[in-house]
C-alpha cells in the first residue's frame, strides 16, 4: 500500500523523502552521539569551561521542556505535554514538509530541521524521562543561555530559517524587496 501511493506521487515529493529519511537520520544520530559522550565524558565532572568561562562543557538533565517547563508536573500531564503533543506535533512537521504541494525549499529546511531536533530530544525523555543537556554560553546574567544539546540547535537552526522565510515573506508581500535584493539587512 505504501509503495504503491509513492510510485502515484510527483517527482519532487519523492526527491524530498529521499533526502529527508538520511538527513533526519544522520542529525538523529550525531545528537545522540553526542549525548552519550556527554553522558560518558561529563556525567559527575566538573564543567569544562572555554574562553573565559563563556562556553562551557556541562553535563546536566532536563526533567522538562525548555527551561525544566512541565519538569515537575504530575502525570500525566506531565507526559502529555512533553511526549504526546512533542509527537504530534513532530509527525506533522514530518508529513507536512514531505508531502505539501505548497513548501519551498527554506520551509522544508525548517520543517526538517525541527522535526530531526525534537526527535533527538525526545529519544532522551522516552528512554530516561530526561532530556540531556551538556553546552553552556554566555557572560553571566543577562546574557546568558539554557544549557542545551546538539538537538536544541538543530531546531533553533530549523526556527531561525523558519524567521528568516516569514520576514521575507513578509517583506515580499509588504512590496519592498526588488528582485535580487537581499533579504538582510531591512531597508529603513
Amino acid at each position: 500500500m505504501v509503495i504503491m501511493s509513492l510510485m502515484n506521487t510527483s517527482y519532487p515529493t519523492i526527491k524530498r523523502i529521499t533526502f529527508f529519511i538520511p538527513t533526519f537520520l544522520i542529525l538523529i544520530l550525531l545528537d545522540q552521539k553526542s549525548k552519550i559522550w556527554a553522558i560518558e565524558a561529563l556525567k559527575g565532572e566538573l564543567p569544562r569551561s572555554y574562553f573565559f568561562g563563556m562556553a562551557q562543557l556541562t553535563y546536566a538533565e532536563n526533567n522538562g521542556a525548555w527551561g525544566n517547563l512541565g519538569g515537575n508536573w504530575q502525570e500525566p500531564y506531565r507526559s502529555l505535554f512533553l511526549i504526546v503533543l512533542p509527537v504530534a506535533v513532530l509527525m506533522a512537521f514530518s508529513l507536512f514538509s514531505l508531502f505539501s504541494k505548497k513548501i519551498n525549499k527554506l520551509e522544508f529546511w525548517s520543517y526538517l530541521l525541527i522535526a530531526a531536533g525534537g526527535c533527538g530530544n525526545l529519544i532522551d525523555r522516552i528512554r530516561f524521562n530526561y532530556v540531556v543537556d551538556f553546552l553552556y554560553f554566555g557572560i553571566k546574567r543577562p546574557f546568558e543561555t539554557n544549557i542545551f544539546n546538539i538537538a536544541d540547535v538543530v531546531i533553533m537552526t530549523g526556527f531561525g530559517i523558519m524567521v528568516l522565510h516569514l520576514f521575507k515573506d513578509w517583506r515580499q508581500r509588504k512590496g519592498n524587496v526588488l528582485e535580487g535584493d537581499p533579504p538582510f539587512p531591512p531597508s529603513l
